[in-house]
């Protein structure tokens, strides 16, 4: 086996100079179904009106010059969506890098950040009814008792600034009511689930009402062991509550508190990493290991991976089955999340006022075996606790033609964190302990200028202020006849060791950022079925440290400790679009955008090391949306992305190859569609749906080795509903990955550390049964 230190001590942190992308996409993303629906005055065929808060107001989704997709409850229910990640079954232009239920990462139309570390905040802003999401690990959830899913793409750099410069996820749950009403559902299926879930709302006084909502979510796991006496993968096994109080005290303020909590007890959503070997090429990237090639960097046999392992009938790679594992470490997760929000508003007369107050606590413990071998191969562990408060305060008014939004945001976040990446069978076993402290604030304005009934002017600006602090301890001991033993402290008081070529100083522990972002768009109406927009977007994401859960090999402790700085990220996109309503049974939407980075926020994994470089990059898009209703009863949804991107000057783990890549996870082409039959069955209603979901290759990282290039997948779901008479009973049979196509959700290029790669892939084919009863009020 070759010596690991020999090889790490040539890697070190490299700066790429620049990066350039040049990227053409077409994106058929279609509203799935009217987030809200508003009384429809059409033939029973026609297309519901959609209304969305995309401008933090409600407005119908054909009057606002922003890309959005909106999901309805029905339409999150009819697609079987269990939780947040899942609703990139509907919208083509999203993605998610998620290796666990605990990390998720979003993705739109190619924006991205995939550093792993539980600090970071990701690029797509992720909101709970206002409340926002400033950590990863935050942004996957149970998906139940919502109203509406809106998904806004591009750079929010007014309204929804903090941190969106890929976009917007709002995920918007049911209100208290005035009447009496509720709903139990269950829901029945392959490996043993079985999820559970209800409301009860309505009034507890004249001016009170509540809402409470419950789920339970267990089974017993799709990735089977091999091994006697260890239990399957992938097991769900979760609670959540929401409780909602809505307060009138006068007709002119409307008072919401909405406090939510969910737990996870060593649920068995780690470490599903399939079975691959990998070993290093000439560029130190991994290549898939063929079953007669010998590895000469680990020393390995034919086939094997670091640890000697092999077993093809579990390796994807030989054809084996990628949802079987003989890992035998204990891998789980114990995540507990709280939160609460307290939501005002008032009508002060010309002046509404809305306040918008959130605390968030939470708890997460996970631990996993990464190689999916019963050897001492790799071990990982992330630990967490964090603590969130902000305050939103929005003041909106009408002056003549002019509709004015100002506002403050202030967030304070203290986070501590453990972590662990080791590789014991060779003796490398750190220990790594940081936290990171954020101060942030922001003031914000824009006007909508109704200039006439043709032109209407909208012009935003945000000033945003970031103080971050950090501190980091990583230490590794000395790994006989490797390498020597390791210590890196990064506070504002120490950093260790000062090496030669060592230029970060304590005052780098303290680092303020801001920036401005902005908005400007003109909308041309020329009747009230076509709207025409031209806008200019700026958004910015916080810069921060990068905080490696493994520690670099001697004698590179200088390079790791200059790359845990870096610089925030801005993104300017300029978009012209489209939004049209063809008669009363279509729609039709379409856009073209370019995207300018600036120091853009780029993830590089060296082995056991993770890292954020600046790096630029540019993309231009095109997107369409169609939805139809051609006849009565009959729902057609269709959709489709194309991207051509590039990713110049990328400097692979040898420090000399230098090459271009695509974006990650943008692939060249995707498509969805939806087809959805409504007919009178048994004196009820049934329906028949089936929507399906198309990915061309795309490559997980910037660095993108051979192991991180994902093949091209095609998903069909299909669903069958029948509605008795009354109203009260829906009933649904459904089968999701309907062909078992083997795609993956996560893949990162581990060869360099233990010979590897870490896949983990969707689920295999499921199927269930599931049952609402819905009373009261409905």
């Amino acid at each position: 086996m070759q010596n690991p230190g020999t090889l790490f001590s040539k890697l070190r942190f490299g700066t790429a100079r620049s990066l350039a992308a040049s990227a053409i996409l077409i994106n058929v993303g279609l509203p799935i179904a009217a987030a809200q629906n508003v009384p429809n005055t059409e033939a029973a065929n026609g297309i519901e009106e959609i209304v969305v808060t995309a401008q933090r107001r409600e407005q119908r989704l054909q009057d606002v010059g922003i890309s959005v997709t909106a999901l309805s409850a029905e339409s999150l229910a009819n697609l079987n969506v269990s939780a947040a990640t899942d609703i990139v079954r509907a919208i083509p232009s999203l993605k998610m890098n998620a290796y666990s239920s605990a990390q998720v990462v979003f993705n739109i139309r190619g924006v991205s950040q995939n550093d792993y570390g539980d600090q970071q905040e990701p690029p797509v802003a992720v909101y709970q009814d206002d409340s926002y999401s400033s950590s990863i690990n935050l942004a996957s959830f149970p998906i139940f008792d919502l109203a509406r899913v809106e998904a806004l793409r591009g750079p929010q750099g007014t309204l929804f600034g903090r941190n969106a410069t890929g976009g917007a996820i709002q995920f918007i749950s049911q209100k208290p009511t005035k009447e009496f009403a509720g709903y139990a559902a269950a829901t029945a299926g392959r490996f043993g689930q079985m999820i559970i879930e209800g409301a009860l709302s309505g009034p507890l006084s004249e001016h009170f009402q509540g809402r409470l909502a419950v789920y339970r979510n267990k089974d017993d796991g799709y990735m089977k062991s091999i091994v006697p006496g260890i239990q399957d993968r992938g097991a769900n096994d979760h609670y959540a509550v929401r409780g909602a109080i809505a307060w009138q005290p006068n007709d002119r303020v409307d008072i919401n508190l909405t406090s939510r909590y969910m737990k996870a007890d060593k649920e068995r959503q780690a470490g599903l990493y399939s079975h691959e070997a990998a070993c290093p090429n000439a560029q130190f990237q991994g290549e898939f290991t063929l079953p007669t090639q010998s590895c000469a960097f680990w020393g390995t046999g034919p086939g094997q991976t670091g640890t000697g392992f092999r077993n093809d009938a579990i390796s994807p790679s030989r054809a084996g089955n990628p949802w079987r594992t003989a890992e035998t470490t204990p891998s789980y997760v114990d995540r507990k999340i709280f939160g609460s929000t307290l939501h005002v508003n008032a009508d002060l007369g010309s002046v509404q006022l809305v306040s918008i107050t959130d605390y968030q606590n939470s708890e997460k413990f996970y631990v996993e075996g990464g190689d999916s071998s019963p050897d001492d191969g790799v071990f990982f562990f992330q630990g967490s606790r964090l603590n969130q408060v902000s305050e939103e305060v929005r003041l909106s008014t009408s002056i003549g033609a002019n509709e004015l939004v100002a506002g403050l945001f202030g967030m304070k976040v203290r986070g501590a964190y453990t972590g662990k990446f080791a590789d014991p069978f060779y003796g490398y076993d750190p220990d790594v302990a940081f936290s990171q402290r954020t101060d942030s604030w922001a003031a914000f304005a824009q006007d909508e200028w109704k200039i006439n009934d043709q032109f209407k002017l909208i012009a935003g600006l945000r000033y945003w202020s970031d103080q971050r602090e950090g501190a980091y301890f990583g230490s590794a001991p000395i790994v006989p006849g490797l390498t020597p033993a390791v210590t890196i402290i990064f506070n504002r008081n120490q950093i260790a060791p000062l090496n030669s070529g060592v230029t970060v100083k304590p005052s780098n522990a303290r680092k303020s950022f801001d920036g401005v972002t902005a908005r400007l768009e003109l909308d041309y109406k020329p009747n009230n079925d076509v709207l025409w927009y031209g806008s200019f977007n700026r958004g910015s994401k916080s810069g921060g440290f990068t905080f490696s859960t493994g520690t670099p090999y001697s004698p590179n402790e200088a390079a790791f400790l200059n790359g845990i700085p870096f610089k925030p990220e801005v993104l300017n996109s300029y978009e012209l679009g489209l939004k049209s309503t063809l008669g009363h049974n279509m729609t039709f939407n379409a856009s073209a955008f370019y995207y300018k980075y600036d120091d853009y926020q780029a993830f590089a994994q060296f082995g056991p090391v993770q890292t954020v470089i600046n790096l630029n990059a540019k993309e231009f898009g095109l997107e369409a949306e169609l939805s139809a209703r051609p006849v009565q009863g009959v729902t057609l949804q269709v959709g489709a992305s194309y991207l051509d991107s590039k990713v110049k000057d990328i400097t692979l783990p040898d420090l000399v190859t230098v090459e271009d890549h695509e974006l990650p996870q943008a692939p060249r082409l995707s498509a969805n569609a939806l087809v959805r039959l409504d007919f009178p069955a048994l004196r009820g209603m049934g329906s028949l749906q089936t929507d399906m979901q198309y990915s061309d290759k795309f490559c997980f990282t910037v660095l993108c080795a051979p192991v991180e290039r994902e093949k091209s997948y095609f998903v069909a779901n299909v669903r069958v509903g029948y509605e008795p008479e009354g109203g009260h009973w829906k009933l649904a049979a459904f089968v999701d990955n309907l062909f078992e196509e083997k795609y993956r959700v996560y893949a990162f290029d581990s060869s360099l550390f233990s010979g590897v790669v870490a896949g983990v892939y969707a689920k295999p084919r499921t199927y269930g049964l599931s049952a609402t009863y819905r009373f009261g009020a409905h």
